[in-house]
């Protein structure tokens, strides 16, 4: 009985014990989930006393990579030694971070100030949280022209530089992904600087359309200084995904044509492992392809040894500012820069222009490259098969306007091909119309009740038989 009595007893315990064991067991899966959960999103607890969790970073596969040396480092410090990719325009200008770009094998930064070439510069990492990743830090240099190579750290979404050891670094920027197995786009475009006062808005559209003609899909445009006008435009395209942008954060007030190498290699690092062929052009400048077949054909007989492609060029004269704003089509059509001027010079190599492999290429001067990596070959095109059509102004206030007095050929008239110039009229009047073509709204499409809330006035609504201008 006794014996009953204790076997009773002890599987009572064991019960409570099992019982302690299992609801310590769910406490403790509890408090796991609840700190899962904290580090996935930001919190704010307490009364009167609050903290915020940061959330759990999520690190995709691409970013899993880490490595420990710089490509083309031995290349880069013998350039450095050389002085070869340094400029000294403006050397009192801030370093700024431009933008910053991840790639398969490496980061580069791109920075504002030419006057930091082959200074030491410290690559810093931060996770999403924007918070420094701990023992990552990479001593670096600023080499060629503002660009610092750092390699790549697992988990990097931002990026920052340090140039001096106890100076607080500049706030960090965020990475974007270059880091590409293969180019998103075949063809692509680096616009040359907007910069100057006169009106680009029509400028860009002939410009885009012509090289989407020709086959390309992508356009990088720099921005400088740039009016709300303009601008629609270029933000059009980029609303297709046709065009990507970086807007310039400058002490200066304006910037010019000093600043265009910077422009050049930023928009030579964007094109990395994005664009197997980067056309490099000035906002003036337009590719004539008359060879067979089409130019991409063309781009896609080139052998992979090849780097760079070289194109002589001619130049047509323009006269006249173009308009500052879309009147009418019969106005557009007599402003087409491309129907307008055709007083051209001779085509020759005096002012050559490139399309580049952007992973190829380790140092541009301006349109063509001066240092390629793994001993690539560089091309030059007869201008049979292609070269450049440049409208070069001839006003005396614009730069290097004055060509014309050291110029001693002979003008002819040319034009576009006919069947092209047909078809970039259409293109260049259906895309000014659509962003350009615009109208106040007549106060008949708004609903009466709506005028007895709010006054016309705020409405900005006009009759149909009243007018008003639009300043756009």
């Amino acid at each position: 009985m006794e014996s009953l009595e204790m076997r009773g007893a002890n599987r009572r315990k064991l019960i409570i014990l099992v019982l302690v064991v299992f609801f310590t067991w769910l406490l403790f899966l509890q408090r796991t989930r609840l700190k899962e959960d904290s580090e996935d999103s930001y919190i704010v607890e307490g009364l009167g006393q609050s903290r915020i969790v940061p959330r759990k970073c999520m690190v995709p596969e691409w970013n899993k990579k880490t490595t420990n040396s710089l490509p083309h480092a031995a290349e880069f410090e013998e350039w450095r030694t050389r002085r070869i990719g340094s400029h000294h325009n403006i050397l009192d200008a801030e370093s700024r971070l431009l933008s910053a770009f991840v790639y398969p094998d490496q980061i580069s930064i791109v920075t504002t100030a030419f006057h930091t070439y082959g200074k030491r510069a410290t690559c810093l990492y931060y996770d999403c949280n924007r918070r420094e990743i701990p023992s990552t830090r990479f001593k670096s240099r600023v080499v060629p022209l503002t660009v610092v190579t750092c390699p790549r750290r697992y988990g990097a979404e931002y990026v920052s530089l340090s140039f001096d050891d106890g100076v607080e670094p500049q706030e960090p920027i965020p990475l974007i992904f270059r880091a590409y197995e293969q180019p998103v786009h075949e063809l692509s475009v680096c616009v040359g600087p907007l910069y100057g006062p006169e009106s680009k808005w029509l400028e860009v559209v002939e410009y885009v359309e012509h090289y989407r003609l020709l086959g390309t899909s992508m356009f990088y445009f720099t921005l400088f200084n740039m009016n709300d006008y303009d601008r629609k435009i270029v933000d059009d395209y980029e609303r297709l995904g046709l065009a990507e942008s970086t807007k310039y954060f400058m002490e200066y007030v304006k910037l010019g044509w000093m600043f265009h190498l910077i422009q050049t290699h930023e928009c030579h690092h964007r094109s990395r492992f994005h664009s197997k062929w980067v056309i490099n052009m000035d906002i003036d400048e337009r590719l004539i392809y008359s060879g067979p077949n089409n130019f991409i054909h063309f781009m896609r007989s080139i052998p992979p040894t090849f780097s760079e492609i070289s194109l002589s060029s001619n130049r047509v004269l323009k006269f006249e500012e173009l308009p500052e704003k879309f009147k009418s089509e019969e106005q557009l059509l007599a402003d087409m820069m491309f129907l307008k001027y055709n007083q051209t010079t001779e085509i020759s190599w005096y002012n050559l222009k490139g399309i580049v492999r952007p992973e190829m290429v380790a140092l541009l001067f301006y349109h063509w490259s001066c240092r390629q990596f793994d001993e690539t070959k560089v091309m030059s095109v007869s201008k049979r098969f292609a070269y450049v059509r440049h409208y070069r102004s001839v006003d005396e206030n614009k730069l290097n306007s004055n060509w014309r007095t050291f110029y001693n050929g002979s003008l002819t008239e040319t034009r576009l091909e006919e069947s092209f110039e047909k078809r970039l009229t259409a293109a260049v009047l259906k895309r000014v119309k659509y962003v350009y073509d615009q109208r106040m709204i007549h106060c008949e499409e708004i609903p009466p009740w709506i005028f007895n809330r709010f006054e016309r006035r705020l409405l900005d609504c006009n009759f149909r038989n009243e007018s008003q201008i639009i300043d756009n």
